[in-house]
């Protein structure tokens, strides 16, 4: 890569690589059996150039041939957009673990033990049941090079669990399932079984719901169907294209004061963790919305060029993209209630643990309208059963400030890290 950086000196007036290379082994079980093992390599390497001032840009797997990608990115200026930065130059970042060994070091027949006892356990208390279980463990390399001096690498591990219990009742296919990552070693554990057992127990009586206003709990599982609406709000992108329902609301009340969130790439253990952005910016953690209050966009460094603002570090990237602003981790700070405390609560509602798809209708403003995939029915403080054909709409700002409460722990679906929320009052549809 040294080497076309310097053949790069010679043609254009600056170039930044992009390169990651790793490998990912998926271990995965179907309907109760070991299906299939897996072992696959990646490699791939992004050009980004800066000629007379345009951006050009191209990609490729074959890294031999970077020499001719130079030259393709080179012809891309051509027709590119104007650059309103330049690449940074060599700089300091922050120590933080992504990579942990006891993941590399996590054999094949471990994980196909560990998870095969998993299904046993389950089949012992529900012998009527098919259970899929998919566990991935991803190691990768990422470095960026570019002729203003920069070279920063880090690597990265990565782990996914999907549990997925598959039963059907009365002619109702029910799903219940537990999905967990780490950048540790991790596998499904007793208290993932009983959590999961006690679902697929409740999930045999159905009961029916009027349609009406009811208090609502969502738990983390179903939370970032509401937070992207919030993550593409504060995209600097969108900011900059005028599309962002934010874009001119910065520094004023939107949510409820319970309501604390950041973008925090330094996360410990996090699963977005990174000492620095698709650009080679130092990562730091990111205040979004503080008891309410928007503070702030994210940034890479053309949309901050464009705006006149400064680069938050949230490039985000493959190698065969270009860099634009994304998250890392989101993380939402935790209240005071528990879970149990949220039920007992509730005269008359619902918690919903999954829905079925997306769940929005649109996105960027906000609205969305989600079928329960798996939710229970809540009478005067107890769960009494599972709710069938059943919808819940509404609107994210709207709801984020009808808020009765916020739980005291935070779980990870991906990069979101929430805990339960527990409206007072949505539109559900039996």
């Amino acid at each position: 890569m040294i080497e076309i950086l310097e053949k790069a000196k010679k043609i254009v007036d600056n170039t930044e690589i992009f390169w990651v290379k790793g490998k990912e082994y998926p271990v995965i079980f179907r309907a109760n059996k070991f299906y299939t093992v897996e072992r696959k390599d990646f490699e791939g390497l992004g050009i980004r150039v800066i000629n007379r001032g345009k951006l050009g840009f191209a990609n490729t797997t074959k890294i031999e041939t970077c020499g001719a990608i130079l030259d393709f990115a080179k012809n891309a200026s051509k027709f590119g957009e104007t650059a309103r930065f330049i690449f940074p130059e060599k700089t300091k970042v922050k120590p933080v673990q992504t990579f942990f060994n006891s993941v590399k070091e996590t054999t094949t027949e471990e994980i196909k033990e560990r998870n095969s006892s998993v299904i046993k356990d389950i089949l012992k208390k529900e012998p009527g049941v098919k259970v899929d279980l998919e566990y991935r463990k991803l190691e990768r390399t990422v470095r960026i090079i570019n002729t203003r001096g920069l070279d920063v690498t880090f690597k990265k591990t990565y782990v996914s669990i999907y549990a997925l219990i598959f039963l059907v009742i009365d002619n109702s296919f029910i799903w219940i399932y537990k999905f967990k990552t780490s950048p540790k070693k991790l596998f499904i554990n007793k208290d993932d079984i009983k959590e999961l057992l006690k679902k697929t127990e409740l999930a045999k009586n159905p009961v029916p719901i009027e349609s009406g206003k009811k208090s609502v709990i969502f738990m983390p599982s179903v939370m970032p169907i509401l937070l992207r609406s919030l993550t593409m709000g504060v995209n600097g992108k969108l900011v900059q294209k005028g599309t962002s329902p934010l874009k001119d609301r910065k520094n004023r009340k939107l949510l409820d004061r319970c309501v604390t969130i950041y973008d925090d790439p330094l996360l410990k253990n996090g699963i977005a963790t990174r000492p620095f952005d698709g650009e080679g910016i130092a990562s730091k953690r990111i205040p979004i919305f503080n008891k309410g209050i928007l503070r702030n966009f994210l940034f890479d460094l053309q949309t901050a060029g464009i705006l006149g603002e400064k680069s938050t570090g949230s490039a985000v990237r493959g190698y065969d993209e270009q860099p634009s602003p994304g998250i890392s981790n989101f993380v939402v700070s935790p209240g005071e209630w528990s879970v149990a405390d949220m039920v007992r609560d509730i005269k008359n509602g619902i918690i919903v643990h999954s829905v079925i798809g997306g769940g929005q209708s649109n996105i960027l403003a906000g609205d969305f309208s989600c079928n329960v995939s798996l939710g229970f029915r809540i009478k005067n403080g107890r769960m009494i059963g599972r709710v069938k054909n059943t919808m819940i709409a509404g609107n994210v700002y709207d709801v984020m400030n009808n808020i009765e409460g916020v739980g005291k722990r935070v779980e990870n679906m991906r990069s979101f890290y929430t805990p339960a929320f527990y409206f007072k009052s949505l539109n559900v549809v039996g």
